[in-house]
């Protein structure tokens, strides 16, 4: 018996052509390939974007303040810290503060305790907008800090590769010492009655936002002769459109802050407070613009209100 094989198809060029041909003119497929197209562009312009917003980190990291703040995109966290570098190479943590969004009250925000130290500042050879400082007395959540300059004193602490983080609210602003022009200390000295309130006027020149620590005394006078002192001093502040820029909480009240803030009191050449007193402080950025702080007390006496702007 003879077995023949089974003849096989074969296609002509021309069918082939026309094949691919109906192929390609298929409406789902041109769709599908506009989108691949698009998003290779979009990539290509992210980070044609992205390379072109950095700067050159400064070779040097001079004497300042850097405020970092950082929020996870996974868990509900974030994180701010406030530091203290100085030309010696050395550096102080004036506060660091948690928030958890899941929570409320209390279990929602906390601070850690703050650090100090030597630390060095190192600029990458290889990605000229990024330094590093690494510290030997902990200080950062890893022992140190990136610096990814977008502009001459900010940027993030992350690079644009890092997903894991928030890119819109992850961020670092560096504030560099200034020379002092006119003012930097207000005070005033008042009797309150009790229940009764006090005012302060304060303005932060230009030249760019200014930290500034606002204190609310009265315990403390005593160690001067001052007295009677009332008790629980506290203020609010105001800007020029009276929207309230923040309020004093009691300087010593969480241990974590205490060294903080007794560091910004001999930055200044503010007097120290009495220890476990329940004086109120604020420690905070200010645009140029004029301020006023209204204050008062749990008991009437005599009460001084303070307004440091500091070099930075």
């Amino acid at each position: 018996m003879t077995i023949k094989a089974a003849p096989v198809a074969r296609r002509s060029i021309p069918a082939l052509i026309f094949r691919q041909s109906v192929v390609l003119l298929n409406p789902e497929f041109i769709v599908n390939s506009y989108k691949r197209v698009l998003w290779v562009l979009a990539l290509v312009s992210t980070v044609t974007l992205e390379c072109h917003s950095q700067v050159v980190a400064p070779t040097s990291l001079p004497t300042c303040l850097i405020q970092y703040s950082v929020h996870w995109v996974v868990w509900p966290l974030g994180s701010s810290r406030l530091m203290l570098y100085n030309s010696d190479q050395t550096y102080v943590e004036i506060d660091s503060y948690w928030t958890n969004a899941i929570y409320t009250g209390p279990l929602g925000s906390g601070t850690n305790a703050t650090r100090g130290g030597k630390f060095t500042y190192t600029v990458d050879l290889v990605n000229p907008s990024h330094a590093r400082i690494v510290y030997d007395g902990g200080g950062g959540s890893l022992g140190y800090d990136d610096l990814y300059f977008t502009a001459a004193t900010s940027g993030s602490p992350f690079s644009p590769s890092e997903i894991y983080y928030d890119g819109a609210s992850a961020a670092f602003t560096l504030y560099p010492r200034q020379a002092t022009n006119g003012a930097c200390n207000v005070s005033n000295l008042c009797r309150l009655a009790a229940g009764g309130t006090g005012t302060c006027g304060f303005v932060v020149q230009s030249g760019g936002p200014r930290w500034v620590l606002l204190r609310a005394i009265g315990a403390s006078l005593g160690n001067f002769g001052v007295s009677p002192a009332v008790s629980s001093p506290s203020f609010t502040l105001y800007d020029s459109t009276q929207t309230v820029q923040g309020t004093s909480s009691v300087w010593s009240f969480d241990p974590n802050l205490v060294s903080g803030y007794q560091t910004v009191f001999s930055l200044v050449g503010a007097f120290p407070l009495s220890s476990r007193s329940d004086e109120g402080a604020l420690l905070v950025p200010l645009n140029p613009g004029a301020y006023t702080a209204q204050f008062r007390a749990g008991s009437a006496g005599k009460m001084l209100f303070e307004a440091y702007i500091l070099p930075f």
